[in-house]
């Protein structure tokens, strides 16, 4: 029977948190572990954390580094137990109650057992709304992300051949899926779900520290991936433009939820 080890970063994300914990409640597969690393939290999700009564919660408050020192100290703890391990930060939730079931399902009917397992997500807007998104082969793995880190699962034992290296403050979870799939065999130990898996949060996506992320995936595919830099920078200058289109979106978003929020104010 497969286990899981979900790990949920949370600092000063008390609402997010609760919403990643009912999430995981409701999931009817229930052999996993919930391993939550908080960062100190002042907001009152340490206070919450303490008096939270659930034999499979496994929690730490303590100051960090930063949300890669916190989801090393989850990687650390989550390898000491065989299985697989999801990254689920505080705000981040499961699609529906049956994803863990459906996952460990496809892990057990797979021959080989995969080290590596991924598939699709939902994009959650400030207003609420749910965008799909798709997982992408993971031959194209030097074009990005294959899917948001929320809808991947590491195998334990592999795992802990990697981590989140701290160096990279915006894009070190790119990093370590490039290490931890470095020597895989793409057919055997790789298993792409066609199903939608986690629900990511978008509130917390700062697009101003994306153009410096962007920045670093250049640096990261150079150090780890030895693309060549013609390749390099043509990435680069396309996933510029793509976030710059997605600022845009989103202030016209915004401007559009507010002029509609004042249009109901004057029909009262």
């Amino acid at each position: 029977m497969t286990q899981f080890s979900i790990v949920t970063i949370n600092w000063n994300n008390l609402a997010g948190l609760k919403a990643t914990y009912q999430s995981v409640r409701r999931q009817t597969y229930r052999n996993f572990r919930w391993i939550v690393i908080d960062g100190a939290s002042d907001d009152g999700a340490a206070e919450w954390l303490a008096k939270l009564d659930d034999p499979q919660a496994e929690i730490t408050c303590e100051p960090d580094r930063g949300l890669y020192d916190g989801m090393n100290k989850g990687l650390e703890r989550a390898i000491t137990t065989p299985g697989y391990t999801l990254f689920l930060n505080s705000g981040d939730c499961f699609a529906d109650a049956q994803v863990l079931e459906k996952v460990a399902r496809a892990i057990e009917s797979a021959e080989p057992a995969p080290r590596y397992v991924y598939g699709n997500y939902l994009l959650q807007t400030g207003s609420g709304r749910l965008i799909p998104a798709f997982a992408k082969p993971i031959e194209r793995l030097y074009v990005g992300m294959p899917s948001s880190h929320q809808a991947m699962y590491f195998e334990n034992t592999h795992l802990s051949t990697v981590r989140f290296r701290d160096d990279y403050k915006l894009s070190a979870d790119y990093c370590m899926i490039i290490e931890f799939t470095n020597g895989l065999d793409r057919q055997r130990d790789v298993l792409r779900l066609d199903q939608t898996l986690c629900i990511f949060d978008l509130t917390g996506v700062s697009e101003k520290k994306r153009f410096a992320a962007i920045r670093e995936d250049v640096l990261i595919r150079e150090r780890f991936m030895g693309l060549p830099a013609y390749k390099n920078y043509v990435l680069w200058a396309l996933h510029y433009v793509h976030a710059y289109i997605k600022l845009f979106k989103a202030a016209m978003d915004k401007r559009l939820a507010k002029d509609s929020s004042n249009n109901k104010l004057r029909t009262v």
